[in-house]
């Protein structure tokens, strides 16, 4: 299990942030959007390669029929407490590796169902490892400065309105989010891309909704 995070952690006001605007830009004008293969995640089902087992104080419907963006399903997360991570993990038996200079983008579709989601209470991580292709508990394989701290994350959590969300999710609206690895300025360097998450509060954020998760990732060469 993750530990729990401090109420700190989840002041929007203290959390390492991004705008990944220009990056981003300069990366699709650079590659062509349309050159990246798309590795789906989560698209009707939960793909066998990764898992949400390592969630924290979030109760999880993967087969949710209430607030759809496309097909018949989609994940449903409603936060406990203070805090809830839906955190999606690369398992060990995955067929593919995930490379940190393949992956260019995490993608997905979010919505708050019958309520708003203000874009400064949800964040966005992307974690990965120096060590091993897929994700571990407890890797410290990944440091800033050379060290790993205790005091601050290792992997920054950015907000909604540093991805290109610049006002709240209307209700029953979805949202494309697209994380651009690139745009992430204060995170370390990385090998492997082993998992990622979405984190708010049960207060800010009683429920929402995921759909159509994928990598972006480079095609791979010989």
């Amino acid at each position: 299990m993750l530990p729990e995070p401090t109420r700190d952690s989840l002041d929007p006001g203290v959390l390492p942030t991004t705008d990944p605007t220009v990056i981003a830009q300069a990366t699709i004008t650079a590659l062509g959007e349309n050159q990246l293969k798309e590795v789906s995640v989560y698209a009707e089902t939960l793909s066998a390669d990764w898992s949400l087992q390592h969630s924290f104080q979030t109760n999880i419907d993967l087969r949710s029929r209430g607030y759809v963006h496309q097909g018949r399903y989609a994940i449903k997360a409603q936060p406990q407490y203070t805090t809830g991570i839906l955190y999606f993990t690369l398992n060990s038996t995955a067929k593919d590796v995930f490379r940190r200079d393949r992956v260019q983008a995490v993608r997905f579709y979010l919505s708050g169902g019958p309520e708003p989601i203000n874009n400064e209470t949800l964040t966005v991580a992307v974690v990965g490892s120096n060590l091993y292709p897929y994700w571990v508990e407890n890797d410290k394989s990944v440091k800033i400065d050379g060290r790993v701290t205790d005091d601050q994350p290792v992997f920054s959590e950015t907000r909604l309105s540093f991805l290109g969300i610049k006002t709240a999710i209307p209700r029953k609206t979805y949202a494309e989010v697209t994380v651009w690895l690139d745009s992430l300025l204060y995170d370390p360097l990385y090998t492997y891309v082993t998992g990622f998450y979405l984190k708010t509060d049960k207060a800010s954020v009683p429920a929402f909704y995921v759909d159509r998760v994928s990598l972006l990732v480079l095609p791979k060469t010989r």
